[in-house]
């Protein structure tokens, strides 16, 4: 599984969900997706640089849990873009 990190501050990064007003965490079951995503934001002028890293599910819902995110888990099949 892998996520996107923050460079910087190494925070997950995670999509603001206006509709529950809290942020959602993306697991990626296959790299090529989270890299592909990561290409997007970047496409999208994103300001902060992202790396792709490799997590184990349970720590990343464990944690999502501990700081009231939402996570989702995305398949090989999934269709995400990043929000405009």
């Amino acid at each position: 599984m892998y996520i996107l990190l923050d460079s910087a501050s190494g925070g997950v990064y995670a999509v603001n969900n206006d509709q529950t007003a809290s942020k959602t965490v993306q697991i990626f079951v296959d790299k090529d997706d989270a890299e592909r995503y990561n290409m997007m934001l970047e496409a999208l002028d994103y300001k902060r640089t992202l790396e792709i890293t490799e997590v184990d599910l349970d720590v990343v819902v464990h944690n999502c849990q501990l700081h009231h995110y939402d996570y989702v888990v995305i398949q090989p099949d999934d269709v995400v873009v990043p929000p405009l």
